[in-house]
Order: structure tokens, then C-alpha cells, then sequence
């Protein structure tokens, strides 16, 4: 029985098959090196495209603020009487800058569009947790921080009415007065609280009674009085010692009716409305006038977006001037609901 010889390949041809298979390789591996490169780049390029369209997002959300401090710095030109149904208190729906700019400048050339929206919010329409710190002289020992008692009683009812735990008062005013440097326990490096979160440092507090709180308390630089015309009901029945929650309602429709032009005006309803109510606690914690005002942003550019909040000081006006300053600026999540 014959075997079957198989034919040879020539030299030369099995040399020819490996060159073109090594070609293919060496294509390959230059395809996927250059996609690789090409991929990076456009990364690159993207990823400063995004710094450049947040960059012009937050110089817009800069402009917008410096817009609504002119509408501050105007509204006190006008009146020294501070409300709700004044212009800084109307909130602006989301609008395309353009609007805001005219015909003349546009701001969606090259599929750029940008909106606006946000809102002012008065500071001094919640209750100052700052308010619980007294600060005192004292010829030996300089400037001393104690606990402000008729503060500590208006955070104490104030927890009270919004159905929290009112225990909570003295260890915040505790807390406060040690992180200024009131006590003993200031040695503890305890970080003075700036913002309503900040509560959660304080124990007993969780984030559920941080949330309740956010939209009647805030931290400011100062003490600072309640302005009784943009104060919600329950910070009037906190600041009003002996008012019930549902005169401090009635109140505030009445007041939202007609404004109270100083704290006369207030005590003066206060005993139609409410003679159970104590109107001497008015003197001293309220007022129609407010100082720290809180800027509400958001600003969409293209891809980005901005959402920022920030604190305002208005000072009094000197002469024919009237200044403000920003204190501070901080991103936020989301926007404050319209109570």
C-alpha cells in the first residue's frame, strides 16, 4: 500500500504568508494604539470643554448676584421698610439670559443657550441661632460669651411649635457659647457652627430634625432681630411669647394684607387679635427691617450647571450711598421650596 507524499511549500512562499501575517499584527496594534490616543484625546477635549462651560457658569451665576444686590441696594434706596411684596421678594422662573440681556446680546450663538432662575429670601425672617450667645465686658477677662436667656427661651418654644424635641435648646446654647469660647469646654477645639448642618455635630440632633429646622433657623455672623414682615407664623409664635400657633397664622394673613410699617403697627394687631399674647416681648427681638438677605441661583449653561446660595449684607445707608457685601457662597443640592 502507497503512501501519499504532500506537496512542499517553497521557501520563499512561507516566508511571503508570515510577512503578511506579521503586517496584519502590526496594523492592528497600530489601529488600537492610535484609537486608544484618539480616545484620550477626545477626553481631553471634553473635560476642558466642561471646565470652560463651568467656568462661564459660575461667572454668570457672579453677575447674577451682583444684579440682585443692585435690586437690594435700590429697594433700600426706596423704603426703609422691608416685605413681601417687594420686588427682591418675586421669584424668577427659569429664563434664557437673552431675555434678560435685550435683542442686542445673545447668549445662544453656536447652541450656548443659557437659563436663569432663583430668588432672594430674607435671612432675618428666621430665627438667629446666634441670638443664643450673649456677648459681655469684663474688665479682667475681656469679652465673655454666656447663654442669652430670652434667646434660649424663644429656640426652646420655637422647637416646641414645629412638634420637636425641645430639650434640644440648652445643649445648642451650650454648644454655641463653648465654640465662641464662653467656657472651659472651648479648650475641646469645639468648631464654631456656620451653617444649620452644623447642628449635627450637637448630640441629638439627626438629620430629619436638621431638615424641620432648615427653613426657621439659620447662623449668622451676628445677633440679628426678626423682621415681622416676612417671618413665617412659627418663628412669630417662638419670637411672641404666649402666642398660639393659629393667632401667629392669623397674623401673618393680616400682615400679608397689609405690611406693618414699624413694631407699633404689630403690637397694635397683636391685641385684637391675640390679647393672651405678651406684645412687650416684640420690643427688642423684632423688626421691619432686615440686613442679611440669602441669594438663591441656579444657572444652566449649556452641559453645565451651577446651584448656589449666597448670604448678602445690607448695610445702612450713609448719606447718599448704601453698600453691600457678600459674606459668603456655598453650592447647594437643590433650590428652597416655596412656602
Amino acid at each position: 500500500m502507497s503512501k501519499r507524499i504532500a506537496p512542499l511549500v517553497p521557501a520563499g512562499r512561507r516566508q511571503r504568508g508570515a510577512a503578511v501575517v506579521t503586517a496584519l499584527l502590526v496594523v492592528t496594534l497600530a489601529v488600537v494604539v492610535v484609537s486608544g490616543m484618539l480616545w484620550r484625546q477626545q477626553v481631553q477635549i471634553r473635560s476642558i470643554e466642561n471646565q470652560r462651560l463651568l467656568a462661564q457658569a459660575s461667572w454668570i451665576e457672579r453677575a447674577a448676584v451682583d444684579w440682585a444686590r443692585l435690586i437690594l441696594r435700590d429697594d433700600q434706596r426706596r423704603t426703609s421698610v422691608d416685605q413681601l411684596g417687594e420686588p427682591w421678594a418675586v421669584p424668577i422662573a427659569e429664563t434664557r439670559l437673552s431675555d434678560f440681556l435685550g435683542a442686542g446680546l445673545r447668549t445662544d450663538q453656536e447652541g450656548e443657550t443659557s437659563f436663569l432662575s432663583g430668588r432672594i429670601l430674607d435671612a432675618q425672617a428666621r430665627f438667629n441661632l446666634s441670638n443664643l450667645v450673649l456677648w459681655t465686658a469684663s474688665e479682667s477677662q475681656g469679652r465673655i460669651a454666656t447663654i442669652d436667656a430670652p434667646s434660649l427661651a424663644i429656640y426652646r418654644r420655637l422647637l416646641q411649635t414645629l412638634g420637636l424635641n425641645a430639650s434640644l435648646a440648652e445643649p445648642t446654647a451650650r454648644y454655641l457659647v463653648s465654640a465662641a469660647g464662653g467656657s472651659s469646654d472651648s479648650q475641646r477645639g469645639l468648631r464654631a457652627p456656620d451653617d444649620v448642618n452644623d447642628l449635627l455635630a450637637i448630640a441629638g440632633y439627626t438629620p430629619e430634625i436638621v431638615a424641620a429646622l432648615a427653613p426657621f433657623v439659620d447662623v449668622l455672623p451676628e445677633r440679628t432681630l426678626v423682621n415681622a414682615n416676612t417671618a413665617e407664623a412659627e418663628v412669630l409664635a417662638a419670637v411672641i411669647d404666649k402666642l398660639p400657633l393659629d393667632r401667629a397664622r392669623e397674623v401673618v394673613r393680616q400682615r400679608d394684607r397689609a405690611y406693618f410699617n414699624n413694631v407699633s403697627d404689630l403690637q397694635t394687631q397683636l391685641r385684637t387679635l391675640a390679647p393672651q399674647a405678651d406684645p412687650n416681648t416684640a420690643t427688642g427681638t423684632l423688626d421691619v427691617r432686615t440686613h442679611y438677605f440669602l441669594i438663591y441661583g441656579l444657572i444652566r449653561h449649556e452641559r453645565a450647571s451651577r446651584m448656589q446660595v449666597s448670604l448678602v449684607y445690607r448695610g445702612e445707608v450713609l448719606g447718599n450711598a448704601n453698600t453691600t457685601r457678600v459674606v459668603w457662597v456655598r453650592d447647594i443640592d437643590r433650590m428652597p421650596e416655596q412656602r
